[in-house]
């Protein structure tokens, strides 16, 4: 027992010592070394790894894919938006910042404990998990950088693309990505890692077939099935989207075979239904399959992709009313899945659009948008197209009631009685029906809930019902006219108020039934419609130039936006006949008829408008576009005349006479160059240093809203007032007309073109490389090669202080014969640029531009 007491206090006092006689970095005997290394592993960097799985894991635990879409590589979404892993990195950061700092051991110039650069990865890893994505490249890059013969620096640089990616610099994204690709010395292991972040930044930027390239490549490389099968899903999404048909079905089918969960395996069964083309025989025993699915309890919230997918098959069958009927299916089935919902609703409104349906084309597109989220892909395109359909509903509208209360204005009093009584009598069944609908209504959403706790879904008891929500005509024309009053809601408590403060809620009420109950009046009373008809020869003109103008303005949206020819044409001949002799119409109706038919080659009918409009208006601008060959180059005359009155005052301007120039545009009213005049006094105003009429003068060009570019400078201006180095850029490019600024002192690199073929580009930075190291030899320099479009190799060398440095170093290469003699294999260029401006450079693709700034700026100054 004494021994063994002996042997543990030897034991303890050896590991003291080893802690005390360790702990110094500035020596590197094999005490320190171990002590450091087993510190640095086991305490710091294995903790702070655990930390970063746990955080990951529950990140992509919380990750919702959408399948609507093609789903993105890695599963993390938004990190700049996720604060739920912050604990879990900010724990890394700290564990692996204590070991660099404690168990660092860097002796002349040398690094012996073997995992500070693991720990630096691991920092870089959990800011990239935070969304600190500059933090995140500045400590990969110090890693590439320092660990160059370490293998970590090649893990460094996929980690640095990704958060390149992230922050959407994909120009410096490529480069790298290049470098990695061509680079001898790449690890096989990470093969999958660079495939993968690949086909991250193709996807990224909607190159799908670039990103199919390298998941193909991720296919092959990798051999267990579920570890693949997120891959196979995405290629299959691509060849679907791609029309091939074929590959899109084998590849959905390897992921059923993959066991993937139940989400992706119903979603690939809907895809692969939607995959199949028309007239194949398996279609009938998918659609069985899917009828069967809506019989499944498990299936309840799935119904609506199901009836969608049904609809889909329709879609490609050509059936389009039964693709009507399970689009329809697809919105009642549908609880909270509001993305489903709204592509239900578009696609009903496209299939109206197509079929020229137009007023009920935009209460689909109502609804379309009411559900769809403002960040999803098509929204913008999609609400373009709705504002299109509800200014041309909006001119209809105005001409079928205006036609309706003239109507109503010309019968005798007694029928003109019988006519309001029957609206009153609408009204007040219309207030009836409102009545049962609000009981109906929380009758059933008492019913929803005890179904949502069955699992059963809103709307499976429509069959037979004539309910107004059970109707989804009468429902999606319902939440138009809900968003037009009070736009888009979300569904909770006081939603029609801005301000969510606790107010009393009796006073609330009281509010709103009695402004109702004063509506509801109004409506029932017959002087509420009698107030509406045109009764004098005064109203009867205003509702007659309503009418005038809605006519015109439909039929304009008919020929330009809708390109309904023959409808724009029965409207403008409408107007014709109303108003055959209007000052302000008449001729432009002509006009635009002739120009109808013309366009659709009935040139006969063309002829007979153009001989019209040429009798009744003789003087008209229309009818001598079509009579004076030479009135449309005395137009131009004109409008060059106002070009050469606008030039004199920008010359004046760019003299500085800045006082002159603000005079002169004070003396501008409204014609075509208003908002260019407005722009040299805002500038003017600015170059005095008067800040205040400057803002006032932008404002007001943002106000007339004539000039989309010049708004879009204003705005810009606007948004640099406080920003003087900004506004300064932004003049310098004003006076210069380029997009590039010449900065001597600013860090430049020397820039190759060379063509893609017949180059090798690799042997030329090998050239250059030998070439510093014969003629530089104490100095670093970076040669990278990227891609530019399909067809040009940009060689980079960098950096540079200033232009004069950059300017000394091409005359010097050039000196160098065996680079010169392959340099003369190709056409090539050899450019001096500031990082600045490469960034505009290859964003535009810009040779010929910037070539021509080089030689003004760096060649003639020299």
């Amino acid at each position: 027992m004494k021994v063994i007491s002996q042997h543990i206090i030897k034991v303890f006092l050896s590991v003291l010592i080893l802690a005390t006689t360790g702990c110094s970095t500035k020596k590197k005997s094999w005490v320190n070394r171990q002590f450091h290394n087993t510190t640095a592993k086991y305490n710091g960097y294995f903790n702070g790894n655990e930390s970063i799985k746990n955080g990951v894991k529950k990140l992509e635990e919380s990750f919702v894919d959408d399948y609507t879409t093609i789903l993105p590589i890695f599963k993390t979404g938004d990190l700049k938006k996720s604060k739920k892993i912050h604990s879990y990195m900010d724990k890394a950061i700290k564990k692996g910042s204590i070991v660099i700092q404690r168990h660092s051991m860097k002796i002349k110039g040398r690094e012996y404990c073997r995992w500070i650069d693991d720990n630096y990865f691991m920092v870089g890893k959990s800011y990239f998990y935070k969304g600190e994505f500059k933090d995140a490249i500045k400590t990969f890059s110090f890693i590439k950088n320092e660990y160059k013969k370490n293998e970590i620096q090649f893990d460094a640089s996929l980690w640095l693309i990704r958060a390149l990616i992230e922050t959407k610099d994909f120009m410096t994204a490529e480069v790298e990505l290049y470098e990695l690709t061509n680079d001898r010395n790449f690890p096989k292991k990470l093969e999958v890692d660079l495939a993968t972040i690949s086909a991250d930044f193709y996807l990224q930027q909607a190159n799908y077939q670039l990103a199919l390239v390298q998941l193909v490549k991720i296919d092959k490389l990798i051999k267990r099935k579920n570890k693949k099968v997120r891959y196979n899903y995405i290629m299959a999404q691509l060849y679907q989207q791609n029309k091939n048909y074929k590959s899109a079905k084998n590849k959905y089918k390897k992921v059923l075979n993959s066991s993937p969960d139940y989400e992706m395996v119903f979603n690939a069964k809907m895809n692969l239904a939607r995959s199949l083309e028309s007239g194949s025989r398996d279609i009938q025993k998918m659609r069985q399959n899917l009828f069967k699915m809506t019989k499944d309890d498990k299936n309840k919230e799935y119904l609506d992709k199901i009836y969608f997918t049904l609809a889909e098959m329709d879609i490609n069958s050509l059936d389009t009313l039964s693709a009507v009927d399970n689009y329809l299916l697809s919105t009642f089935k549908s609880i909270d899945n509001n993305t489903q919902k709204s592509l239900s609703f578009l696609a009903l409104a496209e299939i109206d659009y197509n079929r020229s349906l137009y007023r009920d084309s935009k209460v689909n597109y109502d609804s379309t948008l009411f559900y769809m989220d403002e960040n999803f892909r098509d929204y913008k395109d999609l609400k373009e197209k709705h504002e299109i359909l509800q200014q041309l509903v909006y001119h209809l509208d105005v001409i079928s009631l205006q036609d309706s209360l003239q109507n109503l204005a010309a019968l005798p009093a007694a029928e003109l009685s019988q006519a309001i009584n029957k609206l009153i009598q609408a009204e007040v069944e219309k207030e009836r029906d409102a009545l049962e609908s609000e009981s109906s209504k929380q009758q059933m959403m008492y019913e929803n809930n005890r179904n949502r706790g069955r699992g059963e879904q809103f709307g499976n008891n429509t069959s037979g019902g004539k309910w107004y929500f059970y109707n989804p005509a009468t429902l999606s024309f319902g939440l138009s006219e809900f968003r037009k009053k009070w736009g888009k809601r979300k569904l909770e408590d006081d939603w029609r108020r801005k301000d969510k403060k606790i107010v009393n809620v009796f006073e609330i009420d009281s509010i709103v039934s009695d402004s109702v109950e004063l509506i509801t009046q109004n409506k029932k009373d017959p002087n509420y419609y009698l107030e509406k008809l045109p009764n004098t020869e005064e109203d009867l003109a205003r509702s007659n130039e309503m009418i005038k103008e809605s006519t015109y303005q439909a039929g304009i949206i008919y020929k330009s936006s809708l390109q309904e020819i023959k409808k724009s044409s029965e409207l403008f001949m409408s107007l014709l006949s109303r108003f055959p002799y209007d000052k302000n119409y008449a001729a432009l109706a002509y006009y635009n008829v002739y120009v109808n038919h013309f366009e659709l080659g009935k040139n006969q009918e063309a002829e007979v408008m153009k001989n019209l409009l040429i009798h009744n208006f003789p003087n008209s601008v229309y009818a001598q576009l079509l009579t004076n060959p030479n009135f449309q180059d005395q137009l131009i005359a004109l409008q060059k005349e106002d070009e050469l009155s606008y030039e004199v005052v920008y010359q004046m301007y760019l003299s500085n006479e800045y006082l002159q120039v603000i005079e002169k545009c004070s003396l501008i009213s409204n014609d075509d160059y208003q908002s260019k005049y407005l722009f040299l006094k805002a500038l003017s105003f600015s170059a005095l240093n008067d800040s205040l009429n400057c803002i006032n003068t932008l404002n007001k060009i943002i106000s007339i809203g004539e000039d989309t570019r010049i708004i879009e400078e204003a705005v810009y201006l606007l948004s640099a007032i406080n920003n003087p180095g900004k506004m300064k850029k932004a003049n310098e490019q004003a006076l210069t007309e380029s997009p590039y600024l010449f900065r001597s002192a600013n860090t430049h690199m020397s820039l190759f073109i060379l063509p893609k073929k017949g180059v090798d580009i690799n042997y030329l930075k090998t050239l250059i490389s030998d070439y510093h190291t014969n003629d530089f030899g104490n100095e670093v320099f970076e040669i990278s090669a990227m891609l530019m479009g399909e067809d040009k190799h940009l060689l980079m060398i960098k950096t540079f202080d200033n232009s004069i440095d950059v300017i000394i170093y091409n005359q010097l290469i050039m000196e160098n014969v065996e680079i010169v003699n392959q340099l003369n294999k190709s056409d090539y260029k050899l450019l001096a640029i500031s990082f600045d401006n490469f960034k505009e450079f290859y964003t535009n693709k810009d040779i010929e531009g910037y070539y021509n700034f080089f030689k003004k700026n760096y060649l003639d100054n020299n």
